[in-house]
């Protein structure tokens, strides 16, 4: 099960871990970079620059390359549906929608009612009509 749990996570991130990488590396040649400016090395600092720009574009390039991965199964989704239905007819206005189009507006619409629901949820937590309080959940 762990194992399973573990694939998930790499497919629907493949590349975290090397993005994260990259992060740190160009937060602590930025840090070195600081250090060479505060001690007068110039050298140390063209050639701590000069690895930061390669850094920089290997973290661009995780960056575009786990975009893609993160895009293909829509894509794949999107061209199974049209196989079936290449249009769909919104029927109070009889309007033909072209899959693309009704797919993209329900992920957007599926992912604005996320965040409604999260901020109706937080705004309840707030007045105190969803659960408890925090000041109340630590006296019991």
């Amino acid at each position: 099960m762990k194992k399973l749990s573990e694939l998930v996570k790499f497919l629907k991130d493949p590349h975290t871990k090397k993005v994260l990488h990259y992060k740190k590396r160009y937060q602590e040649l930025d840090e070195l970079s600081g250090v060479a400016v505060d001690i007068g090395d110039a050298e140390a600092y063209k050639s701590l620059q000069a690895e930061m720009r390669e850094v920089f574009f290997d973290y661009l390039t995780a960056v575009v390359v786990d975009s893609i991965y993160r895009l293909v199964p829509h894509v794949l989704i999107i061209c199974l549906i049209s196989l079936k239905w290449p249009t769909v007819t919104i029927p109070t206005v009889n309007w033909q929608v072209n899959i693309f189009g009704a797919y993209l507006a329900t992920y957007f619409l599926f992912y604005i009612g996320k965040w409604l629901v999260k901020l109706i949820k937080s705004k309840l937590n707030r007045l105190g009509l969803f659960g408890l309080r925090a000041s109340e959940a630590t006296k019991l």
